[in-house]
């Protein structure tokens, strides 16, 4: 009877100490996601760079740049392949902006594109549930519809019928259920081009220049 006492204390002791030794994981138990869908909205403001000729010479400006709302919505995916994200969207993007001009008449330009974006990601996970990330784009964007209003009338005018911008995305992604997320990022993209194609009333080229933030959601598969 003693015997059986004895060798029903240690299997007790046995059994506690084994359940308070912690628990290790390997990166094999850890789920990993490949591919990332994203819907998003990006609602931005518009300013212009004045671009200088081949002498670097700034032309003198006699017009006021009016910056108004601007929106691109679109789809993207994300594809994992370690240590970045490579992603690739489609969507639309509305353009808005106004020149005040010298004899104070107002000339609106209202736009309205195609977009392409391509981006790279940087992704640093803060907590199981919030990551910081940072991804440099470049963006194509053709033209569907160019308005402008004020000077002659209303109605189409002369304008780029595409146009590339790069810029870059940064900030967080917050996890609301196991795949699921919410994204917020603060967004600056740089374009290359003149909107008008240098086509206007002005002798020099404006390039654009879009700063707003970006917010969707991310489904992690």
């Amino acid at each position: 009877m003693q015997r059986i006492i004895i060798f029903s204390v240690l299997c007790a002791s046995l059994g506690l100490s084994a359940q308070s030794e912690p628990r290790y994981y390997t990166d094999s138990d850890v789920r990993q996601r490949i591919v990332n869908f994203n819907v998003y909205g990006q609602p931005t403001t518009m300013f212009r760079r004045i671009g200088s000729d081949l002498n670097g010479v700034q032309p003198e400006v006699d017009d006021r740049f009016l910056s108004r709302l601007n929106v691109e919505t679109g789809f993207s995916a994300d594809v994992h392949l370690r240590p970045l994200y490579l992603g690739i969207g489609v969507g639309q993007t509305w353009v808005n902006y106004a020149h005040r001009l010298s004899n104070d008449e107002v000339q609106s330009t209202k736009a309205r594109y195609w977009s392409i974006p391509m981006r790279a990601g940087l992704v640093t996970q803060l907590s199981d549930e919030v990551s910081l990330e940072a991804w440099p784009t470049v963006t194509y964007r053709r033209a569907i519809s160019f308005q402008q209003s004020g000077l002659n009338g209303s109605g189409d005018a002369p304008h780029a019928p595409s146009f590339w911008t790069a810029g870059i995305q940064v900030g967080g992604n917050v996890a609301l259920t196991e795949y699921l997320s919410y994204s917020l990022m603060g967004v600056m993209d740089y374009g290359f081009g003149d909107l008008e194609d240098g086509t206007s009333n002005r002798a020099y080229t404006e390039l654009p220049l879009f700063v707003g933030i970006r917010m969707g959601l991310r489904l992690s598969l």
